[in-house]
């Protein structure tokens, strides 16, 4: 195997050690509610508390996209994932012993948030970096095998809950979290191939001749200005002098003036060079972001919420709300495998699929909302659900590697995660609010879809997505292959 070819040897072993570490450190947010709900029960932590520790979570994740591209330059991704590991197993070790919301907000948001901001970077930078013309594959095998988790996990916690309660529970995780350690053990930097170059001998002396003339030759002429300049100097008068003083001091002055302002803009300039703050000038990269932004807010909340909706509206045990969180991640992990097939075939984008991926989600959280007292109906709701969460999962990561080129990821991802946070903190915990305020999660259903429905829109009015030109597109695919089939018989 060799380390500096793309698309082949060693880069389907980063495939292999990203899904590792996705295995061992998502479960703690994929079964969010499933393992702290009886926890918040007793202390007494309200709706709107509990969207500030899940957004306030992501928020520190996020943030930490401002340094995310500085620090991938500085860093191999393996060294980064080594740190984000080890904080992410030291969060959940303390999370097992928190029993306030402070407490909890420290641990779980502060610490574990830290973990995984530094995580998502480099696992991401791993993959783009080794992979160019099969991205799409690595990275639809990679969370198809990650989806295999959330189907076990919920069965697992519920056993390991019904044993060793929550603090137990946390320890048990914090060891699965271990095994991340291992992932990040393959995650090998791309080493570029060193290009041995042969010079001849005589080249080298002729070369050497030349230099050596070219600074004789340029000796000779300094010596003559040198004699220049001393006779020039002679024939200086004292006011010429007088005043040639005078013009150097206010040129001093004006210089250092020019010098402190210059300090300042070369400073800021500098940190907008760094964090690469030029694609801010796109209108389009900006809408993908804000877009992306706002209905990830939405979708992480009803996903790491669902176990306390099931709960209030369809009145399901724990036992049962696992089952429909592990049927809803096998519809997940079949999105994952066939969504790709299908859309490579009908030649549409990750944006178009992000989108239906959206929509579907809509419609499973309207079904959910209005029928929630049918246990067969939300059997149905979970699978609509799964399917739009798996092929959202895949497209959603190969949206900014598509626009942007790959020398400057680092930045278009860390601004993203930047804009994630932001809007985490500031709408997430309205979603909470609403369900506080109508004493029910109907309204923060429809108030999360109203979210997911803003990104359709925005990029609806922006050109990025529109319905007409897919359905093109199919039609003159599937045109095409049946003139190659008349063609071929």
């Amino acid at each position: 195997m060799t380390r500096d070819k793309t698309d082949r040897g060693w880069a389907w072993a980063i495939v292999v050690g990203v899904t590792v570490i996705n295995l061992a450190v998502l479960p703690m947010l994929q079964c969010f509610g499933l393992i702290f709900a009886e926890r918040f029960m007793s202390l007494g932590i309200a709706a709107t508390q509990t969207s500030l520790i899940l957004h306030l979570n992501g928020t520190i994740t996020c943030s930490l996209g401002l340094i995310s591209g500085p620090m991938m330059k500085r860093f191999a991704f393996r060294q980064v994932a080594y740190f984000g590991c080890l904080t992410i197993v030291l969060g959940i070790c303390a999370a097992a012993f928190a029993v306030s919301l402070p407490t909890l907000i420290i641990t779980y948001c502060v610490i574990i948030g830290i973990g995984q901001g530094i995580i998502y970077p480099a696992t991401t930078l791993a993959l783009n970096t080794y992979f160019r013309k099969k991205r799409n594959i690595a990275m639809g095998f990679s969370v198809t095998m990650t989806g295999l988790g959330p189907i076990l996990m919920p069965l697992l916690i519920d056993v390991l809950l019904e044993n060793y309660a929550t603090t137990g529970t946390l320890l048990i995780l914090a060891g699965i979290a271990t095994h991340s350690f291992i992932g990040a053990s393959l995650l090998r930097p791309f080493e570029k191939q060193k290009e041995i170059i042969l010079v001849d001998k005589t080249t080298d002396i002729l070369k050497e001749e030349k230099s050596s003339r070219k600074a004789e030759a340029s000796c000779a002429k300094n010596e003559a200005n040198l004699q220049d300049d001393v006779v020039q100097c002679r024939l200086l008068d004292e006011e010429d002098a007088e005043k040639e003083r005078q013009s150097n001091h206010r040129h001093l002055e004006n210089s250092e003036m020019r010098e402190n302002k210059n300090r300042g803009t070369s400073f800021l300039k500098k940190i907008a060079t760094n964090l690469d703050l030029d694609l801010l000038h796109d209108n389009c990269y900006i809408a993908i972001v804000l877009g992306m932004s706002v209905s990830l807010v939405a979708e992480t909340n009803f996903n790491a919420m669902i176990p306390f909706v099931l709960a209030e509206l369809a009145s399901l045990d724990r036992t049962s709300i696992a089952t429909v969180m592990s049927i809803q991640a096998a519809a997940d992990i079949t999105g994952r495998l066939c969504v790709p097939l299908l859309a490579q075939k009908a030649g549409w984008t990750c944006r178009n699929l992000y989108v239906i991926s959206l929509l579907g989600s809509i419609l499973g959280r309207t079904i959910l909302s209005t029928w929630s007292n049918s246990y067969v109906i939300v059997i149905g709701v979970s699978l609509i659900v799964g399917l739009a969460k798996g092929t959202k999962a895949v497209f959603q990561a190969l949206i900014i590697p598509d626009y942007v080129p790959l020398e400057r990821l680092p930045s278009a991802s860390g601004i993203q995660m930047v804009c994630n946070g932001i809007l985490s903190i500031s709408v997430g915990p309205i979603i909470g609010l609403v369900h506080d305020l109508t004493e029910s999660y109907v309204g923060a259903l429809y108030f999360t879809s109203l979210l997911s429905l803003s990104c359709v829109f925005l990029w609806s009015i922006s050109g990025l997505w529109t319905p007409g030109k897919n359905i093109l597109r199919l039609n003159q695919r599937s045109l095409e292959e049946q003139e190659n089939s008349h063609q071929n018989v």
